[in-house]
């Protein structure tokens, strides 16, 4: 406790100063234009507008704009508000996409666990880049199998009370710090981990009884982990402007799903969000018999969810995807049929949550503008009927051209304008 309380300490000309920051927020986030995004956001995701909602997710390239400001703070805390505020003044500057700016102060409460109890072993990052180089643990599932225990499970939502009473002192009068639970799970991420592609594709041919006992070991955990979260009330709403995965916000009036709860909330209170892109390179087949069932399972828990990476959700969608019976969005990446997807969404209450091509941003030194419009294109037209969300991910850069997100917004807004039929 006394190193939380250390840690959080900041100097007087910091508390001054983020308190200024504070109000600017504020001034922006209570303006006519921001409400009217999260108006749009609310009825976008309880299905009360066929306006699509379009945001551009920066962390992956925020380092090309912290060139803008010259930090002022030095203490952990301070420092961590100070780079909050700017961020989000950034973000409504440099790209004023349809993120809503934030009238409240989001601590983020998460649980989890370590699967099986094994210690991954990475090799980090070099660099600049984001990859790495994991020593899996598990060779072969029927050798190693011995070494597969019960997950430990952990949430730091006393240190996320802690962090949120020590925001309050410094900006609660201003702005509301609120906590937020937001729940996120990726079964197929979990087994790569321990394993990696290979061996977990030949342990499906080789070993499927063991492979079974290993998935149900590893959803009971999960299932587990959601009994922990709802009996010791660490659960708190996430249904206004938090981030959901994956590029998404929380923004609806369907949940909670009890609104008589009396403050004592449950996983079917809150949207969750799962991802199996690592199944990628398997059959529609092989995924509805090894991980639909478990994914199956745990979602039942979710009030809504969200489902899909970067795989090509179009090829298991008819056979399992569909059968998730609280799904609300379906990531449509650059391996999914649009057409197709766009066909079977139509006319239901499940969003058509678009990922854009990243390279017209990240890669291209001149910003192709009108192939970026014909991409853009395509996906209204193939979207047709549905409701539909653009989120855009996985920019590393915008070779150094930080208003290539604006413009992007706008040619997105502009071929709305000109090709939608919500």
């Amino acid at each position: 406790m006394a190193n939380t309380e250390n840690k959080n300490i900041i100097e007087p000309y910091e508390r001054d100063y983020l308190r200024e920051l504070a109000k600017k927020q504020l001034e922006t986030a209570n303006s006519e234009e921001m409400n009217k995004k999260e108006a749009l956001w609310y009825a976008h995701n309880d299905y009360r507008t066929t306006t699509p909602v379009v945001t551009l997710e920066r962390g992956t390239f925020n380092r090309e704009f912290q060139h803008l400001w010259q930090p002022e703070c030095t203490t952990e805390t301070a420092r961590n508000l100070e780079y909050y505020f700017h961020s989000n003044m950034v973000q409504h500057e440099y790209i004023n996409d349809d993120t809503v700016m934030p009238k409240e102060f989001v601590v983020t409460v998460f649980c989890g666990l370590k699967p099986f109890d094994i210690d991954l072993k990475f090799e980090k990052r070099i660099n600049e880049t984001f990859a790495y180089k994991i020593d899996y643990e598990i060779q072969d599932l029927k050798a190693d199998f011995h070494k597969l225990k019960k997950s430990p499970l952990y949430c730091n939502f006393n240190e996320s009370e802690n962090y949120k009473t020590a925001v309050e002192d410094i900006i609660g009068d201003l702005i509301p710090v609120r906590l937020a639970f937001v729940p996120c799970v990726s079964f197929a991420q979990n087994i790569y981990s321990i394993m990696g592609l290979e061996t977990m594709m030949i342990s499906m041919y080789d070993y499927p009884e063991l492979f079974h006992e290993m998935m149900t070991m590893l959803s009971d955990d999960y299932i587990s982990l959601w009994d922990m979260a709802e009996q010791n009330g660490y659960i708190r709403p996430n249904n206004f402007n938090v981030g959901v995965p994956q590029g998404s916000y929380g923004f609806t009036n369907e949940l909670p799903a009890n609104k008589n709860s009396g403050g004592k909330f449950m996983m079917s209170d809150v949207w969750g969000y799962m991802d199996a892109q690592e199944t990628s390179e398997i059959s529609p087949e092989m995924y509805h018999e090894f991980f639909f069932p478990y994914y199956k399972k745990i979602s039942g828990r979710f009030g809504r969810f969200n489902y899909g990476c970067c795989e090509g959700v179009s090829s298991i969608w008819e056979k399992s995807v569909s059968k998730y019976e609280n799904l609300s969005k379906v990531s449509v990446s650059q391996w999914c049929d649009e057409e197709y997807t766009g066909e079977q969404l139509r006319g239901k209450k499940i969003t058509y949550h678009r990922k854009p091509f990243p390279n017209y941003l990240a890669i291209d030194k001149e910003f192709d503008e009108k192939g970026f419009a014909g991409h853009i294109e395509k996906t209204l037209k193939a979207a047709k009927g549905c409701f539909l969300e653009f989120s855009y991910r996985d920019v590393y850069s915008l070779q150094g051209d930080i208003y290539r997100g604006k413009k992007a917004y706008g040619i997105i807004k502009n071929c709305i304008d000109k090709f939608w039929e919500g």
